[in-house]
């Protein structure tokens, strides 16, 4: 779970500072290149992952939010994903 000792905002702001640099690196762009790609991926999704954690504990992954959310005329709500 979350360190006792640091605050949502300061998690938050941690995994922040890791975004900027990942930006800052894709920026750089090398286009075609699959290794570069793969490394920015792995880099944002370690990134989700520090951002769900202050909120749902060290081990929560980001979750896939519906793409489509409908309610119909007796109610009822559908997500489609």
């Amino acid at each position: 779970m979350a360190q006792p000792n640091l605050s949502i905002a300061d998690q938050l702001e941690r995994a922040s500072a890791d975004l900027d640099k990942l930006c800052a690196d894709a920026r750089l762009g090398r286009p075609g290149n699959q290794l570069h790609l793969h490394d920015l991926e792995e880099r944002a999704q370690r990134i989700a992952s520090a951002l769900v954690a202050p909120f749902r504990g060290r081990d929560a992954r980001p979750v896939n939010p519906p793409l489509e959310i409908k309610t119909d005329p007796a109610g009822s709500t559908r997500a489609g994903w």
